[in-house]
């Protein structure tokens, strides 16, 4: 009975010191992923409005309702295909007068449509938070300015103005913890 107890408090004490081990291994790697996070890593600030395209048609009935769903599909693929153009950006950037930087902190200009309805969500994303502001009401102006332009109707109004968290969306420290916790 004594050898059994010798053995079993042997591998207790083994179990010991490798948990002592892998948790300081587990704890260092957290620390490090996380001073990388706060550091390095440059954070990316995300603000959004939202714009309503108006309908064309004055008339409703069921007769024109097939209709005016397909124009209203075939404007809003339309009005989506328009912001991807780059005349708008260089419209915003001239207006804006900004410099090479500037426009290298601007990560990304998404106009979308995710609910098939007549609203229009413009994302931008951004090093430099104000600069992000600044940079989707310029471009929510140009924009509109630009499609009335080419279409012939200004039919956008803005439904929510620009709005944004003052916490970067990117990265996000508690996720880069939680993995390199999970990974380690």
């Amino acid at each position: 009975m004594h050898i059994l107890n010798n053995n079993i408090t042997r591998i207790f004490n083994f179990i010991k010191r490798k948990l002592l081990i892998l948790l300081i291994f587990i704890l260092s790697g957290v620390a490090a992923v996380s001073a990388y996070t706060v550091f390095v890593i440059t954070p990316v600030y995300s603000v959004s409005s939202t714009l309503i395209m108006k309908s064309s048609s004055e008339k409703n009935d069921d007769s024109n309702a097939l209709t005016s769903i397909n124009l209203l599909q075939r404007q809003v693929k339309t009005y989506l295909e328009i912001s991807e153009l780059p005349n708008i950006r260089e419209e915003v950037n001239k207006s804006l007068d900004l410099t090479e930087n500037e426009i290298k902190n601007i990560k990304s200009i998404k106009l979308t449509n995710d609910s098939g309805s007549q609203l229009l969500t413009l994302t931008i994303r951004s090093t430099d938070r104000e600069l992000a502001e600044r940079y989707a009401k310029q471009y929510i102006v140009d924009y509109k300015s630009f499609a009335a332009e080419k279409i012939g109707r200004d039919d956008l109004s803005i439904v929510t103005d620009v709005v944004g968290s003052n916490n970067p969306v990117y990265p996000s420290l508690w996720k880069n913890m939680l993995i390199s916790f999970i990974i380690f």
